[in-house]
């Protein structure tokens, strides 16, 4: 790949350009306002001196070097934003993958070709593929943009030659002026008029006036540009510290001579590889064009075909859905009534149970009832115990008084009748009896 950019020869046809559209475009100017339908008195006494006039066509020539500046200025940040190489993913890569950089590269338009920043990048890939290293890359980034920097700043040179200039050419059409007011003036002349010397140095002034107001129009535009230029070349310095000066290992050139040579035949084998898928896809897009031309003459009929199937294939599919609906239908009634019947079955059986649960729970309650009368009875017998208890002991006492031991022996005797009699539900009347048939139970008196 040959460097498509010369900073000479762009130089060149920038201060050819200003010459050629700038001096046509003062002339212009100057024939319309002394000449032409521009009539105004102030422009024509600013514009009537030869020298005047040279200092508009320098101005004139010095304001279209900045416009095409700027215009160029306008191009290289366009060409900035445009991605002349894959943006980088920090990973660093061997110094052999900048053929594959240089090949994207070339694939830039021509009117990018001739930027400052396809240079820049063309220049440093070329760099790192002759070195076959990254070992110097940082030193030549730098001469890289010292020279682009100087290049900026040499390109306003004629700018600066013009606005060097003007003043100069003012301060000239001054010393002229006076000296032609003063040139022919004799005693005589002053004493008859004075106004005509005073005319001719008035007029001399204008250029000078002149001058200083177009050389502060260029000074001004120049900053502009200039402030614009630099912020340029800030971007491109950014730019190619993002992707290109950590972008390579820092290896020797006479380093792993073999990964070179694999990556080298790794890359044909992938360009091979890619000439084949693309055969291989050609190949596969013309048999589907046939493919497509035959299935659009046979697709009419396909379609009536299929729509015909398909109402067929539709109509019996209704018909067997509604018959098996109907005998769905007819299951569902017949196992509605069979599902009632067995529903009242077990109602029915509920109610029975629940009958049998009533008439248990009845017997139980009446069990309890028993139960409860007959701890009552206990508790009265009790009670009764508790009173003979008490009457054998005032016995014992009576007998331990008088000494009879048998009639002690027939009185507990008797007592335990009664306490038999009472547990087993009996009547009163053994004791009574008992009491009777032994009339010496008793000698007191006392009724047991």
């Amino acid at each position: 790949m040959t460097d498509n950019f010369n900073p000479k020869t762009t130089s060149m046809a920038g201060t050819s350009i200003s010459l050629i559209i700038g001096v046509p475009i003062a002339v212009g100017f100057w024939s319309l306002v002394m000449f032409g339908p521009i009539d105004v008195p102030i422009m024509k006494r600013y514009l009537g001196h030869p020298v005047e006039f040279v200092e508009i066509v320098m101005f004139s020539c010095a304001i279209t070097a900045l416009i095409f500046k700027l215009s160029k200025i306008i191009k290289e940040k366009s060409a900035l934003r445009q991605t002349l190489i894959p943006v980088w993913d920090n990973i660093q890569v061997h110094p052999l993958e900048t053929t594959t950089l240089l090949e994207n590269l070339n694939t830039a338009t021509l009117q990018t070709k001739k930027t400052i920043v396809f240079r820049r990048f063309l220049n440093v890939l070329q760099f790192v593929k002759q070195r076959g290293s990254a070992e110097d890359l940082d030193d030549q980034l730098r001469n890289f943009a010292d020279a682009d920097s100087i290049e900026f700043e040499g390109s306003f040179g004629l700018t600066r030659f013009i606005t060097w200039a003007i003043p100069i050419l003012g301060f000239l059409g001054t010393v002229l002026g006076i000296t032609g007011a003063i040139s022919g003036v004799t005693p005589e002349m002053l004493e008859k008029s004075m106004s005509t010397v005073t005319d001719g140095l008035a007029l001399s002034f204008d250029a000078t006036a002149l001058a200083l107001a177009l050389t502060m129009i260029c000074m001004f535009f120049s900053f502009l540009v200039e402030k614009s230029g630099d912020q340029f070349l800030e971007n491109l310095e950014h730019s190619i510290d993002k992707n290109l000066a950590h972008r390579f290992l820092r290896v020797q050139s006479d380093q792993n001579p073999i990964v070179e040579i694999l990556s080298r035949h790794t890359k044909d084998l992938i360009k091979s590889t890619e000439t084949l898928v693309t055969k291989q896809v050609d190949l596969w897009a013309n048999s589907f064009e046939k493919i497509t031309a035959q299935a659009e003459g046979s697709g009419f009929e396909s379609q009536n075909r299929m729509r015909n199937a398909l109402e067929e294939a539709l109509t019996k599919t209704l018909f067997s859905h509604q018959q098996q609906m109907e005998k769905y239908e007819l299951n569902s009634s017949e196992l509605g009534r069979k599902f009632t019947e067995q529903v009242g079955k077990l109602a029915s059986s509920l109610h029975d149970s629940s009958i049998q649960q009533q008439q248990s729970l009845q017997k139980v309650v009446e069990s309890l009832t028993r139960q409860t009368n007959s701890l009552v009875e206990l508790q009265q017998g009790e009670k009764h115990l508790i009173q003979i208890q008490n009457l054998m002991q005032e016995n014992l006492n009576q007998i331990h008084s008088t000494g009879d031991f048998q009639e002690a022996v027939h009185c507990l005797t008797a007592a335990v009748h009664l306490l038999t009699s009472k547990l087993q539900g009996r009547s009163n009347e053994p004791f009574f009896n008992t009491a009777n048939q032994n009339p010496r139970s008793n000698p007191s008196g006392k009724v047991a």
